[in-house]
């Protein structure tokens, strides 16, 4: 099978320990070589974004994303918006050396998350716009987070017409969809794709088109049908890649070429 991109994973997280060897025996594996071709790991707040910078520099295969989380944002508040953003997002990109150096490829994943209760919907939605500004000033793509607030999301890519990157983890319409990739956006499915009472999902899939299909594992979360429970990693994306190929009626390999295509192109790397 054609090695795949897995656009959206969180090799810092703690559920990793629970796997003999962490996330490292799966990054170093064999059967993961054979697998995988790239990895972006992406960072969600002051501490796991410096994680993602160092494991890109580790791995030959991996680059990182840097930005904070809708809900990471809600539970920072130390400082201003503007000093948090600053110390965990702009000291890492505004100098293009050292974000080259550092295999810098995105700001994120940043967006909204309206899911817990009780949810400071100005808060997150300063963070968002602030973050999409340094990925316009500094044209980069944007890895956005979407969780019950799709019209929300909507609304904020259409205020930044000049910045475009990818929808991570789609749970939209595909009504909703077909907006976003109008307005010059991929969307990226997950293991969600494959879960049985998902045809919401697998919609939405079908309606985007293959030149702005992504696909990604958000590991360790969210694994794939037969895997479910279990610790994601970027292996299981073989199940992934096939169910969104059947949803457009081509082979897995076509699906993982197009999408690891795709991938190089919206993340700029070779």
């Amino acid at each position: 099978m054609t090695k795949l991109f897995d656009t959206h994973a969180h090799y810092f997280a703690d559920r990793f320990n629970e796997l003999d060897g962490g996330a490292d025996a799966i990054l170093s594996s064999e059967e993961f070589r054979e697998a995988v071709g790239k990895v972006i790991c992406v960072g969600s707040d002051p501490s796991n974004v410096h994680i993602s910078t160092d494991l890109a520099r580790k791995y030959d295969f991996m680059y990182a994303a840097v930005g904070i989380h809708p809900e990471d944002a809600q539970s920072m508040c130390k400082k201003t918006p503007d000093e948090e953003i600053y110390d965990c997002v702009e000291s890492l990109v505004f100098d293009e050396r050292e974000r080259k150096e550092n295999k810098i490829v995105a700001i994120g994943e940043i967006g909204f998350d309206y899911f817990c209760k009780p949810t400071d919907k100005p808060l997150q939605y300063e963070y968002f716009y602030k973050q999409m500004e340094l990925a316009r000033r500094y044209s980069l793509p944007v890895i956005v987070h979407n969780r019950n607030a799709h019209g929300d999301t909507l609304d904020m890519l259409r205020r930044f017409p000049d910045v475009t990157g990818v929808l991570h983890s789609c749970s939209m319409s595909a009504e909703t969809v077909k907006e976003i990739v109008k307005l010059g956006w991929y969307v990226s499915f997950s293991g969600s794709v494959t879960f049985e009472n998902a045809e919401r999902v697998r919609a939405a899939c079908r309606a985007v088109p293959l030149d702005r299909l992504l696909i990604e594992t958000d590991a360790p979360y969210l694994a794939p049908v037969p895997y479910r429970g279990k610790v994601n990693h970027s292996i299981f994306m073989k199940e992934i890649c096939a169910a969104v190929a059947e949803c457009h009626g081509i082979t897995s390999d076509e699906m993982a070429d197009m999408t690891y295509a795709n991938a190089c192109k919206l993340f700029n790397v070779q």
